[in-house]
């Protein structure tokens, strides 16, 4: 059992007048890569399935095909004047690649001015308050509070929903002291068409609405406990932001996972070739607080769990003590069963 590499540069080639040599020392291979300038400055950073051919793409050294010669294409880029080296990382998965390239992004563009991530979106309900209800909120609350992320606000209004299907909790942010001729509630139309429970008009008990709320709360909170008709709407990893995860992807050398914890992907991350190597990688699996960069991979994290395409997935993890309950659903988010 090994541990897949996530720092970055694991190496670096400085830039010879011979372009063709110091291509030559990198890899054919997927990876992170980085343009760096005299004074170690960053000029470009990408995550390209063949590191190699992405560097002469940008060094002017890819070679031109007939087809593009007859196209009269723009002049090829040509960064040699201001490139001093390549640093690069191969990786072994998707989701390491994404993993290591974020890590370097963050030390140029801050995650709140990144314009290519969707602000993740989460459901919040508190069933401590008074008259609970759902709202959507962006990750500005105590984790505990809050159940995402979403792709989107979008994606959080249509879980919202259907929630409200199942739990009739009041849609308004009113402030009231219940009476049965309550105008606020005899003029509200969610109370007169009976899709709220209408506390505000002492149809429900507080006690028996927080209860209501508290259902509310168990479901959004616990995946298995989800019926089947609230999985089209409500993905399976949705959990307490502030709960652990992990991730699971297929790499070259078998399956590599990455604990997460509160919004943040934690490095400690092993990989697993036999099904007993499985097991003992599960056992070894440690969260450890990392509170000062809570919830700072969301976005893109989310991104990527959200994806259509992807050889892993995302396990929320509920109880993280029970090993044995975590391996099984390992195995059921790669669409095997588990052997033990």
């Amino acid at each position: 059992m090994t541990r897949p590499q996530t720092t970055f540069p694991s190496a670096t080639v400085p830039l010879e007048a011979d372009v063709a040599a110091s291509l030559a020392a990198l890899p054919a291979s997927a990876g992170v890569g980085q343009l760096l300038g005299p004074e170690g400055q960053n000029l470009i950073l990408g995550r390209p399935a063949n590191l190699r051919r992405w560097a002469a793409s940008h060094l002017g050294a890819a070679p031109v095909t007939a087809k593009q010669a007859l196209k009269r294409l723009r002049p090829r880029t040509d960064l040699r004047s201001v490139t001093a080296a390549v640093a690069f990382a191969p990786t072994t998965s998707g989701f390491q690649q994404r993993l290591v390239y974020e890590r370097v992004m963050a030390r140029y563009v801050a995650g709140a001015e990144r314009r290519d991530l969707k602000t993740p979106a989460y459901l919040h309900l508190d069933p401590q308050e008074r008259f609970p209800r759902v709202t959507i909120r962006p990750a500005s609350l105590p984790p505990a509070q809050l159940f995402g992320p979403f792709r989107d606000r979008r994606a959080a209004e249509r879980a919202l929903k259907e929630l409200h299907k199942l739990f009739p909790l009041r849609p308004c942010d009113y402030v009231f002291e219940p009476a049965a001729e309550l105008a606020l509630g005899l003029g509200c139309l969610y109370a007169q068409v009976r899709t709220c429970a209408a506390p505000c008009l002492v149809r429900i008990s507080e006690e028996a609405y927080r209860g209501l709320a508290a259902e509310a709360a168990a479901l959004l909170a616990e995946p298995s406990a989800r019926p089947a008709e609230v999985l089209p709407w409500l993905k399976p990893w949705i959990a307490p932001a502030g709960g652990h995860g992990l991730v699971v992807e297929v790499g070259k050398s078998g399956l590599e996972l990455y604990p997460v914890r509160a919004g943040t992907v934690l490095e400690a991350a092993a990989v697993s070739t036999a099904a007993e190597d499985l097991t003992s990688a599960i056992d070894a699996l440690v969260w450890p607080a990392r509170d000062e960069q809570a919830g700072g991979d969301w976005p893109w994290l989310s991104a990527w769990i959200h994806a259509p395409r992807k050889s892993g997935g995302f396990v929320p993890v509920a109880d993280a003590a029970d090993r044995r309950r975590l391996l099984a659903q390992v195995h059921e988010s790669l669409g095997a069963p588990c052997a033990g």
